[in-house]
């Protein structure tokens, strides 16, 4: 019994018309400005082993990747992420070349979504990888290209992009005196900004100067300022160290005339395992869950044997297409009719008139009144007749006589 023959699986959709030429503009313009800024592209399998995703189980669980098995046995996955097939990638078939490496990708991730939550399961992505790059210098270009990204695309809606550096919440971890459990359900509730659930979790540590930081932690969030509350709270074990990056990279960026775009969020600690260094998040206007993500993540690229500093960022861009307002798909400038005798004509004088940038359809109907119906139907205002002649004759519309 055909019960799901004529749906799509959950968390997936159809996409039609303006839907798809909204997404290829957005890709294509992001393309041409990492083209230009030297990234070269790349793709990997959609369908991956694995073990290339192993390692970063704490941040991709294998229940929520799509899993299927080759004709061997081997277990294999569906791309749960772009960035860790792109480091098997470097560590292997480029690892000869100079470094840093600047590549870029165009591609769909795949993910379980359990229950009810709407989320997408497949995923399409843009998104760049800059390894080999370990100083500000890098940290800074990643950024103001993502700014630049954001910028390209949102149009006339302002966007903003919230810098983050995972050092400092890891110095005041490392000064907790706490379970692993008790440290994740802490990092879930400053992610969440749940300050009553956080301040239950931290009272038992309320002498600990660390504890008292993470308790404020999710209210750090703004410009310059920041960075003394920051301070003032915490400056020890890697803390301070951390700051100073960070406010090097804020300056930097201020400097480059984007202090309107740029925030401080020292609560910004998702995936607190995978990023070792700056992170970030970049906002649309009017978008309310973020459309980029990144930032460094140094470790990744020693689980392929090949210890490489990296840093990187990847474009929703589905969310930004959905975003967007879809015109009515435009009808065909012309239909094209002609009778068995003259069908090679008819193909022939179709690509003239391609040739010149017009939109044409070449009638399938054997039939011309059936051809002028359509074209009404449709909304094609020119209906040419190829016979030893070419007859045009004009259409006023659907539904309107001509």
């Amino acid at each position: 019994m055909k019960q799901y023959n004529k749906i799509t699986p959950d968390g997936t959709r159809d996409r039609l018309f303006d839907e798809c030429n909204v997404r290829e503009s957005i890709t294509n313009r992001l393309s041409s400005m990492f083209s230009l800024r030297g990234y070269r592209q790349v793709s990997t399998p959609a369908i991956e082993f694995y073990d290339v995703f192993a390692n970063a189980a704490a941040h991709y669980p294998a229940e929520d990747m799509y899993k299927m098995s080759d004709t061997r046995g081997r277990l294999m996955v569906l791309r749960s992420d772009c960035t860790i097939p792109i480091a098997r990638l470097a560590a292997t078939r480029l690892a000869g070349m100079p470094k840093p490496l600047r590549l870029y990708y165009n591609q769909n991730v795949y993910r379980v979504e359990h229950g009810m939550r709407g989320k997408p399961s497949e995923i399409f992505q843009t998104g760049v990888e800059l390894i080999g790059a370990g100083s500000l210098r890098g940290d800074l270009e990643i950024v103001e290209l993502a700014a630049s990204g954001l910028g390209e695309v949102c149009g006339m809606r302002g966007y903003r992009i919230e810098l983050c550096h995972i050092g400092y919440f890891k110095a005041l971890m490392d000064n907790l005196d706490a379970s692993l459990e008790k440290k994740e359900e802490i990092r879930q509730c400053i992610e969440q900004k749940n300050y009553a659930l956080l301040r239950d979790l931290l009272e038992p540590f309320q002498k600990n100067r660390a504890a008292k930081a993470l308790a404020y932690l999710p209210r750090l969030f703004g410009g310059v300022e920041v960075f003394d509350k920051a301070y003032e709270l915490f400056d020890k074990d890697g803390a301070r160290d951390s700051l100073d990056s960070l406010k090097q990279i804020y300056c930097c960026l201020r400097e480059l005339g984007l202090a309107e775009h740029v925030l401080i969020d020292l609560g910004l600690v998702n995936q607190a395992e995978y990023y070792t260094g700056m992170i970030f998040r970049g906002y649309l206007d009017g978008i309310g869950e973020p459309v980029l993500s990144g930032g460094r993540y140094d470790n990744l690229l020693s689980d392929f044997g090949t210890p490489t500093c990296a840093t990187g960022f990847a474009f929703q861009v589905d969310t930004i297409a959905d975003s967007m307002e879809c015109r009515k798909p435009k009808a065909p400038d012309i239909l094209v009719f002609a009778d068995d005798a003259h069908l090679s004509a008819a193909i022939h004088y179709c690509k003239s008139l391609t040739e010149n940038g017009l939109t044409v359809e070449n009638a399938v109907f054997e039939d011309f009144d059936m051809a002028k119906g359509y074209a009404r139907q449709a909304g094609i205002r020119e209906l040419h007749v190829v016979d030893n002649e070419i007859e045009i004759i004009y259409l006023k519309g659907r539904g309107n006589a001509e």
